[in-house]
């Protein structure tokens, strides 16, 4: 089906592709186990597509970074969504993204679970870049939402970011330094980023542009097994701009005798970000200034 998808798509501008979980009956009939490798096709050519998405997750040759590599040998893309998956990780994303480099106006990565985040610090992409400065140096990238492994603040510094509208930013740790939920110099860079992120915020209303950053530091939650197995949550959400900080206070509460924080109030935002609350079993979140965050922070009433 994919070979068929692929070679009737060729000169199309846009292309969505949906993976889907087969049943075990399905995946272990050998009569579909077959790749004719349709991308390695010298008729198939992705100079006319402007808008890739690709969602979704599937156990039976799933499309994964070889694939976005072989793609990205003729792709100049405009758009970039990838959803949702597990089979494709920061080194598939990069090869496209940078391919695209000139052209790219919006990418979206969001793993479904630690699949995504193959490499342990943005600085490792499999070839020694760094994903912050592969981000910034796309000069005509204005929407982003993207889930890395690292972050620092080489990502928000750059003067030629054109970045506009809502952004959002997943991470768990500091590029160069480590977790944020296990390094104290990790937690204090985090700060500092927090700052760098407002100068930027700053620096575009100054130009008549308006953005919103909002960075997510994602927690991985381990359930039953299949594709759902491990997942993402989002634990910490921060409001730059603002100066807020959206997560779930109760065992801060209950650790500080009721005297932490001082001032909080109802947060719209929950584990699953702007969606809030998934099911019925999670805690509402609360929002607290970032002072207050840090002060909890320092006295073991939260962590990261």
């Amino acid at each position: 089906m994919l070979c068929e998808i692929f070679i009737s798509g060729d000169g199309e501008e846009a292309k969505e592709l949906l993976a889907v979980e087969l049943k075990r009956s399905q995946i272990t009939d050998h009569a579909r186990q077959v790749d004719k490798k349709p991308l390695n096709s010298l008729d198939v050519n992705f100079s006319r597509l402007r808008k890739l998405k690709l969602s979704g997750s599937s156990s039976l040759m799933p499309i994964d970074d070889d694939d976005l590599i072989t793609i990205s040998r003729t792709a100049r893309l405009h758009e970039l969504h990838v959803t949702g998956t597990t089979a494709i990780t920061t080194k598939g994303l990069v090869a496209l993204g940078r391919a695209s480099r000139d052209t790219l106006r919006v990418l979206e990565h969001s793993p479904l679970s630690d699949d995504g985040f193959k490499h342990a610090d943005a600085l490792s992409a499999g070839d020694g870049s760094h994903l912050c400065e592969e981000l910034v140096d796309c000069p005509h990238l204005s929407s982003l939402a993207v889930s890395l492994p690292t972050i620092c603040d080489d990502l928000f510094a750059a003067s030629s970011i054109n970045w506009a509208g809502d952004v959002q930013i997943r991470a768990a740790g500091i590029c160069r330094i480590g977790s944020l939920k296990h390094s104290t110099d990790a937690q204090h860079a985090f700060v500092n980023i927090l700052s760098e992120v407002r100068s930027l915020i700053k620096a575009r209303e100054e130009k008549g542009v308006k953005l919103e950053i909002e960075i997510f530091i994602s927690e991985l939650v381990h359930g039953q097994e299949g594709p759902f197995a491990n997942v993402f949550l989002d634990h910490l959400i921060f409001e730059a701009s603002k100066g807020l900080v959206h997560a779930d206070l109760s065992v801060g509460e209950v650790l500080s005798g009721g005297s932490w924080p001082l001032h909080q109030t109802p947060s719209h935002k929950g584990p699953y970000g702007q969606t809030g609350q998934y099911g019925k079993d999670e805690q509402p979140y609360s929002c607290i200034s970032e002072a207050e965050f840090v002060e909890g922070l320092q006295k073991g009433y939260i962590s990261f």
